[in-house]
């Protein structure tokens, strides 16, 4: 019997001919397509025309796979897409979308160039990266401003530099302005957010005044677009509320203050392992590196195919549980490599082959994006953009 042959006996597993182009057999990204599409559904309820709505499908979807999220979320109402890199505008153009796209990050001129071929829109927050673009001869910028975030943007010192290349550069068009709040998600007191909304205001004055009155306007983030819906402008960019989590505690507890709070979203993502071995360990042996765990009474533990060179931290070595038979099983001792071990004691029927889930839902319980940040003492965020690169992604689309 073959490997393939054999993982295809597991329950649920589907076989696999070239695992090599499936990824890892044990791993699986879960990612269901339906909640993507409920969530921007949710957020097409809330952007009213003519303001746009832009998911930002950067960072390989937030780790649900770029082109699955893109497609989930053209079905779900999506006039834009928002990504990180001109290599990733490339990935949504070879993989047949013509939907407009804007491109975040920084670009140098080959890929300004490549940006204007592909008929894709460039975010420009600095001199140097306005120089790149006029360098490549073409294409269409969004002026990013600095209001707070001192990060990425143009400082008022600067304006009338960029508007000289931008004469000097007939052919690249300055089409959008958008700026990024530093602090509105963080705290429930959002005064230097609304400080940064003046300077916003005050730059497309300034804009105006210099001869582009009628730039497509950008700001909102997905805690923005859920508190002030005054400022969802011309294009509205939500990002990991689109993946049906909220960008912060504060941020619902900002919502349920203001009425804001009736937002339905659902976690789109779940990770699963198979369960590759479950064995007995005496009371008073220890399991795993530097004899972390000790069995205090006979136990069986199960061992899972998944590592932190996998995306699985090691950090959450004796702090997370896994979800088998819809039960929760701690994980025990280190997490090593490309292992993990976790108590299956309580769980008697746990066996090799059976599906261990590290995040989402199983039966009656779930593991939620943000109780793993709890345990990795860490932000939402990071969680979904783990990396994934040796899992199978799979659309299960549940209604």
């Amino acid at each position: 019997m073959t490997p393939a042959q054999a993982l295809s006996t597991m329950p649920g597993m589907t076989p696999s001919t070239d695992l090599s182009l499936a990824g890892h057999a044990w791993l699986q990204v879960v990612v269901d397509t339906a909640a993507l599409r409920a969530n921007l559904a949710e957020f097409r309820r809330l952007v009213r025309p003519p303001a746009r709505l832009m998911p930002v499908v950067k960072a390989d979807g937030y780790g649900h796979g770029l082109l699955i999220a893109a497609r989930a979320f053209l079905a779900g109402g999506a006039d834009w897409f928002a990504v990180h890199s001109v290599a990733e505008a490339r990935r949504l153009r070879d993989g047949g979308f013509t939907t407009p796209v804007l491109v975040l990050g920084p670009a140098t001129p080959a890929e300004a160039a490549l940006a204007a071929e592909l008929d894709c829109d460039l975010t420009v927050g600095s001199l140097a990266g306005l120089r790149a673009v006029a360098a490549a001869g073409r294409g269409r910028v969004h002026l990013k401003v600095e209001t707070g975030v001192n990060r990425q943007g143009i400082v008022e010192a600067e304006l009338r530099d960029a508007l000289s290349v931008l004469a000097g550069a007939p052919r690249v068009a300055l089409v959008g302005v958008s700026s990024h709040f530093a602090d509105i998600e963080d705290t429930t007191d959002h005064a230097f957010a609304r400080r940064q909304r003046e300077r916003f205001d005050a730059w497309l004055a300034q804009l105006g005044a210099a001869g582009y009155p009628d730039l497509l306007r950008h700001m909102s983030c997905s805690a923005a677009a859920v508190l002030w819906p005054d400022l969802h402008r011309d294009l509205v960019r939500v990002g990991i509320s689109a993946y049906g989590i909220w960008p912060s505690r504060e941020t619902l507890v900002s919502a349920r203050q203001s009425g804001h709070a009736d937002l339905a979203l659902r976690q789109a993502l779940s990770w699963e392992v198979r369960v590759s071995q479950v064995r007995d360990v005496p009371a008073g042996e220890t399991v795993g590196y530097g004899r972390t765990w000790l069995a205090p009474v006979d136990s069986r533990i199960a061992v899972l195919p998944v590592g932190y060179s996998d995306g699985y931290p090691r950090s959450l070595s004796g702090r997370a549980h896994v979800l088998i038979h819809g039960r929760r099983a701690p994980i025990c001792g280190r997490i090593c490599m490309n292992l993990c071990m976790a108590d299956v004691t309580r769980i008697p029927a746990a066996a090799a082959g059976d599906p261990a889930v590290l995040l989402g839902r199983q039966g009656d319980d779930a593991i939620t994006v943000e109780q793993l940040a709890d345990w990795l003492g860490t932000i939402t965020y990071e969680v979904l953009t783990l990396p994934r690169a040796t899992w199978r992604f799979v659309e299960a689309g549940r209604a």
